[in-house]
């Protein structure tokens, strides 16, 4: 079984107040090339490293391919 992280730049949306409410992010799968990926032992690795690329602007997932 492989576990890998997925992670791209997300474009930013937010408005000029703080109090005007920001629009939902849109999750889109932007060019193939534009998308990094990092491969992890264990589950847990690539969650942290996938909340830590989140906090640093990034959209990133937790991915794996399971084998029958």
């Amino acid at each position: 079984m492989n576990i890998w992280v997925e992670w791209w730049k997300t474009p930013n949306t937010t408005s000029g107040s703080h109090a005007q409410m920001s629009e939902n992010k849109t999750i889109y799968k932007p060019d193939p090339k534009d998308i990094q990926r990092r491969f992890f032992d264990t589950y847990d690795k690539a969650n942290k490293y996938a909340q830590l690329k989140n906090t640093e602007g990034y959209y990133a997932t937790v991915k794996e391919d399971r084998s029958l």
